[in-house]
């Protein structure tokens, strides 16, 4: 996610938005992206996640990066009937995410979204996107309908209403990239989606935890 210092009309930067509907300390591609952009693009980055870890230091540390957070879905919620948390989660997810990717934060050049969770996350970023005037980018680390597979059955009519979406909104993205060369293929035979490579190389500073390191996080 490196490139050239990214300057606007009138000296503005340019700016970027990493997109994680979910913990963004247990995200460290994304970090990385964020402080890639920031470090390397030269650009000013809003991080819109949702909380729970701590993030890494350098990315709390870079000027450059803003972040934002998300409330998550309550867990008293989770002892309402299964079929309204999977219809009123994404609902209110959705708003959630258009409230503060097209009111909170200033207007992006581009958009780069974790996927999965695909619904209602691409959906909402691709809205965002054309209200913006944003570019949508795509960070494919695994197909969000095989996930929820896993827990309703693939033969499920969520399941298949969740392929659509993530299939349909994908295919929308203005880039896209992705983890392995499987999952390249994957979305270029099936999806009829264009994914560059990006395999994972993280800075130094995010390496397994040595045993003095989680001796201190225990204290």
């Amino acid at each position: 996610m490196a490139g050239r210092s990214k300057e606007k009309e009138g000296g503005r930067r340019g700016r970027a938005c990493v997109v994680v509907l979910g913990d963004i300390g247990r995200s460290p591609r994304m970090q990385y992206h964020a402080l890639s952009l920031a470090n390397q693009a030269l650009l000013e980055v809003d991080i819109v996640a949702c909380g729970g870890s701590e993030p890494h230091g350098a990315l709390l540390a870079n000027p450059s990066i803003h972040l934002y957070i998300m409330k998550q879905w309550p867990t008293a919620r989770q002892n309402l009937p299964r079929i309204l948390i999977l219809l009123l989660k994404p609902l209110v997810q959705f708003f959630m995410l258009l409230w503060f990717l097209c009111v909170k934060i200033p207007s992006p050049d581009i958009f780069v979204v974790q996927n999965p969770p695909s619904v209602p996350t691409l959906m909402a970023v691709k809205w965002a996107s054309w209200l913006r005037n944003s570019a949508f980018v795509v960070d494919w680390h695994n197909f969000g309908f095989t996930l929820l597979g896993l827990s309703l059955g693939r033969n499920s009519h969520f399941v298949s209403l969740y392929k659509w979406f993530e299939k349909h909104y994908g295919k929308l993205a203005d880039a896209s990239l992705c983890v392995t060369r499987a999952m390249q293929h994957e979305l270029a035979q099936n999806w009829g989606i264009n994914a560059t490579v990006l395999y994972d190389q993280p800075p130094d500073f995010f390496h397994p935890a040595s045993l003095e390191e989680m001796h201190k996080e225990c204290l």
